[in-house]
């Protein structure tokens, strides 16, 4: 087979090198769904622990599967990337390119589907909110009702969507909603939970669409590149097999 071009040569080596990382990336995240699977949580992140004791252990087995299929599938995918770079292989290339872009096609679908039901997605976070807050204190989950205080805390909120929910569902308001944590005095938070962490991730937005920004462009990257190069490799062919008749 002939020598490619410096510029086909290039897109070739970085194909390769970004599906090295990505394989990586697919081994670590179905091994942390691994370990999720086994021990039920998070267990050496105490953050993260007190969220998936409050999901609970059936919650936390469902997202550990998964990121079990997550991972191998992150990892097949990018190694279809890697052989069909490495062996010059046709087949390995474009099935690589077919499987990425039906993934790009699926985001720009999810980021559509998120804009059009909005209020509906809005409806239902709220809704989960309240059946969380109402199962923490109507079963008395330590555990749940000590994330909702914390969340509390950190955001200067009370209750999903006011203070009124404690006296709707007949409970205390609790310390946390006061800006004087030592003691109840003076008047608790007015904005409700529910708001106040779905204007937080507001104001994250600009930080994860700079994120999926640029995995999607590493995603179209590897389409162009893999159909460029599969067709290098096929023109590469015909021109070998033109010389030797």
């Amino acid at each position: 087979m002939g020598r490619f071009s410096c510029g086909i040569q290039c897109t070739r080596a970085t194909l390769f090198g970004l599906n090295i990382l990505f394989v990586f990336v697919g081994f670590t995240v179905m091994g942390l769904g691994i370990y999720i699977k086994v021990n039920g949580n998070f267990s050496s992140i105490s953050e993260i622990y007190k969220v998936s004791q409050a999901l609970g252990s059936e919650a936390m087995q469902w997202i550990g599967v998964g990121m079990i299929v997550a991972g191998i599938f992150t990892a097949l995918l990018a190694a279809f990337g890697c052989l069909g770079a490495v062996l010059k292989n046709r087949c390995f290339l474009y099935l690589y390119a077919v499987l990425l872009s039906l993934i790009v096609f699926f985001e720009f679908g999810a980021v559509i589907t998120t804009l059009v039901f909005r209020n509906d997605l809005w409806k239902t976070y709220d809704s989960s909110f309240v059946e969380i807050f109402n199962h923490a204190y109507g079963e008395n989950q330590t555990a749940t009702i000590q994330i909702i205080e914390d969340i509390e805390h950190r955001f200067k909120c009370c209750g999903v969507d006011g203070p009124s929910d404690y006296a709707k569902f007949g409970y205390r308001i609790p310390r946390s909603c006061y800006p004087n944590k030592k003691a109840i005095a003076g008047l608790p938070y007015t904005e409700g939970c529910a708001q106040a962490v779905a204007i937080w991730v507001w104001n994250q937005l600009p930080l994860i669409a700079g994120s999926l920004g640029a995995l999607l462009f590493i995603e179209i990257f590897g389409v162009i590149s893999s159909i460029a190069l599969g067709v290098a490799i096929s023109h590469s062919s015909n021109v070998e097999d033109y010389h030797k008749f």
